[in-house]
């Protein structure tokens, strides 16, 4: 009986992929960095086995940290008023520490994107949502990843997320970027804004 009057929640999982790539780039990188330290160093140069270990070493601690940076959690609770109003927005990955942030769509006053084809070195674009000032939290800021990498904020969670905020806060301030996103109204916004 509890279970039925819970709120319902949409889950998003991201990361994965872009570890995995990342490793595989790295692979394939490796050998041929491996071979220039070797032709330049030609005279002194180490054994070719400590060059391997080293690389894998290094290849270990770099999925790691690109595994802390890569994963989030996103999930989107249904209102009581419907999907389409839009219920708590939860989020956590690198950029909150991996600690849960929980804040409702109508409290984002201004949105912006930031997407990965414009440089940066970033593997995703991102989402950065600035919230109304409140007594009961500390931070104002959230950034969400998108959910594939290079992505131009058409994937999940970004395009749900974009979608409540609008029709929950119609005044939202976007940025460029997003106002040529949403001005194909897919997601409920108008080009004048």
């Amino acid at each position: 009986m509890l279970r039925a009057d819970a709120p319902q929640r949409r889950a998003f999982r991201t990361g994965g992929h872009t570890v995995l790539s990342v490793a595989v780039l790295y692979l394939l990188a490796m050998p041929i960095a491996i071979w220039i330290r070797q032709d330049g160093l030609r005279a002194g140069a180490p054994s070719f086995g400590s060059e391997i270990e080293l690389a894998l070493w290094l290849l270990a601690g770099l999925v790691g940290l690109v595994a802390l940076a890569a994963v989030q959690r996103v999930s989107l609770d249904a209102a009581l008023g419907g999907p389409a109003v839009g219920g708590a927005i939860r989020c956590a990955n690198i950029t909150s520490g991996h600690r849960s942030r929980v804040f409702e769509p109508r409290e984002v006053v201004a949105m912006s994107l930031h997407r990965a084809k414009d440089g940066r070195m970033r593997l995703t674009s991102t989402l950065e949502l600035r919230l109304a000032p409140a007594p009961h939290r500390a931070w104002d800021t959230v950034t969400v990843f998108d959910g594939e990498m290079s992505g131009d904020g058409h994937a999940e969670p970004l395009a749900t997320i974009m979608h409540l905020v609008v029709q929950a806060r119609p005044d939202v301030q976007l940025d460029a970027n997003l106002r040529a996103l949403l001005a194909t109204r897919r997601y409920g916004a108008t080009p004048d804004r």
